[in-house]
Parts: structure tokens; sequence; C-alpha cells
């Protein structure tokens, strides 16, 4: 018999990890006592992270410390290397014979500030970040276990946080390209004298901006005039049998129609109104069949209960 070979990706399936079973203790304990053990035990689990994160942020703090005061040795001897130049320029001007040795010792205090800097430096960066992910993850996985129980997986939390953040940085990387495309086609554009095709909002001109403006006002107001028709009976009414006598537009809903209020509740009321009564023009026999039936059904169940 031929057996047909597994899918290349079948490894890479992860199998449901089946949830950790309840303790006998927790079963056998009662809903106070559980309430009792969590409200003790949260304190003490954030009292430790607390510990766990001040001894890093220490211990991490006291390396950035001594990073950043090698840094200003460093500076200090940048400083003097200045004041030594400075030196320098005068003595070439008073005594030709000084500027010379002056000049070496700018450049002493040139390596030496270097040198100090760029080792202060490196100690602060390496003591980045202050607080560690260990303490951010050891916190996420605390919330997750309060939340799903037993059933939380952190292996599968951080595929999924990872897969998050892959999603994240291909769509950053995706929104570049696009950007970057977008400004060579506009830079291409302004070249041959035509308009751009993707015009920035923050590169829109006086006069684009006063019409987004205006269209933006007027569509405010219908807003505002559409809440006044759904707050006012009075205004239902006239709605409602407008859309049914012509499914025509009066003055007090014409507004409701236009290009800068296709939402407009009212207009929406008597398109679904003049929908329905085009319904039951071409089904009213079927309707009215519908409607004897359940008559004699009702009247022959109520000679039943009698008898």
């Amino acid at each position: 018999m031929s057996h047909q070979a597994p899918p290349a990706d079948a490894s890479k399936v992860r199998a449901p990890r089946t949830a950790v079973p309840v303790t006998p203790q927790t079963r056998a304990s009662s809903l106070t006592d559980l309430l009792g053990a969590v409200v003790r035990l949260l304190p003490l689990q954030m009292k430790d992270e607390l510990e766990l994160a001040k001894r890093h942020v220490a211990a991490k703090g006291k390396k950035a410390g001594i990073g950043a005061g090698i840094a200003v040795v460093g500076l200090f001897f940048l400083a003097l290397m200045v004041v030594a130049l400075v030196v320098t320029l005068i003595g070439a001007f008073a005594d030709p014979t000084f500027w010379f040795p002056a000049l070496m010792v700018a450049l002493a205090f040139l390596v030496l500030g270097l040198i100090f800097a760029g080792v202060g430096l490196m100690m602060v960066k390496g003591a980045m970040p202050l607080v560690p992910q260990e303490i951010v993850r050891n916190l996420e996985y605390d919330l997750g276990y309060l939340k799903e129980g037993n059933a939380f997986d952190p292996a599968e939390y951080d595929r999924l946080k990872a897969e998050r953040a892959e999603a994240k940085r291909v769509e950053a990387a995706r929104e570049a390209e696009r950007k970057k495309v977008e400004k060579e086609e506009n830079k291409k554009a302004r070249k041959n004298g035509e308009a751009a095709p993707h015009p920035d909002r923050a590169d829109a001109s006086e006069a684009e901006i006063r019409r987004r403006a205006d269209l933006r006002r007027r569509h405010l107001g219908d807003i505002r005039s559409g809440l006044d028709e759904k707050t006012s009976v009075k205004g239902q009414l006239a709605a409602f049998a407008a859309q049914r006598k012509g499914r025509g537009v009066t003055p007090e809903t014409a507004h409701a129609t236009e290009q800068t209020a296709p939402f407009t509740g009212a207009a929406r009321a008597g398109e679904r109104t003049a929908e329905a009564e085009d319904y039951v023009k071409d089904n009213w026999q079927p309707l009215a069949l519908l409607g004897a039936s359940s008559a004699a059904f009702v009247a022959l169940a109520g000679r039943l209960r009698r008898r």
C-alpha cells in the first residue's frame, strides 16, 4: 500500500495545549476560601515583581551612573582641549615657538576626551533599558493567568505577541513604501507641471482647505438637523408622509439626500418604507391568503377549546 506523504508544513502546526487540571486542594476549597487566597496572593505577587524590578533598576542604574560619570570626564577633557586650542592660537601670534607644544597638549586632551566619552556612552547604552523586558513579560503572564486560569499558555502568548509585532512591522514597512511611491509620483507630477496625484493634507492649498471646511460645515449642519428630526415626532411624521405619497422630497427633507449627508436617518426611513410598500403591492395575494388562513386557524382553535 502506498502511503501519502504528510504536508511539508505539518511539523509547524502547533497542537492545542491541554489546560492544566485544577488541583484537588483548589477544587475542595469553597468560594470564600478561593477569594481570600486571591486577595492574599495578589499583593505578595506584586511585591515580588516590584522587588525584582527594584533590584534590576538598582544594578542597571549603578552601571549607568558610572558610565555617565566617565562620559562627564571625557567632556571635561574635551573642554580642556578647547582651552588648549585657544592657547595655541594666542601663542602662534605671540611666540612662534610656543604654539606647537600647546597643539600637542590639545591633541592629547582630544584623545583622552574621546576615549572617556566613548567608554561612558557605551556603558550607559549597555545599561538600557532600565526596566527589563523580563519584568514586563512577567506582569503580562500574571494578567494572563488571572484572566484565563490554567488555560493560559505562556509559549502561545509569546508566539501571538511576536506575530502581532511582525504584522505591525510589515504594515509599517508597507506604509513607508507607499509614502515613498506617492512622494516620487508627486515629485514627477510637479516636475511636469501637473497637479500632485497624492496631495498631502498638510500641504493643501488655501482654497482646498476652505472648500473642505465649507463641506464639513454643511455636513455638521445636516447632522444637527437630522438629530432634530430624530428627536421630533413632527419631523418623523413629515418625512414618512413625504416618502409614502410620492417618494418625493419636501422642503423639510430636501437636505436628507444631498451629497454632504448620504446617511440621514429620515431618508433611510423613507427608502425602507417605499421598499415595504412595493413588496406589499407585488405580493398582496399571498399575503391576503396567509391572513385568511390565520383567521380560519384561530377560529377553529377557539371552537375546539369550547368543546
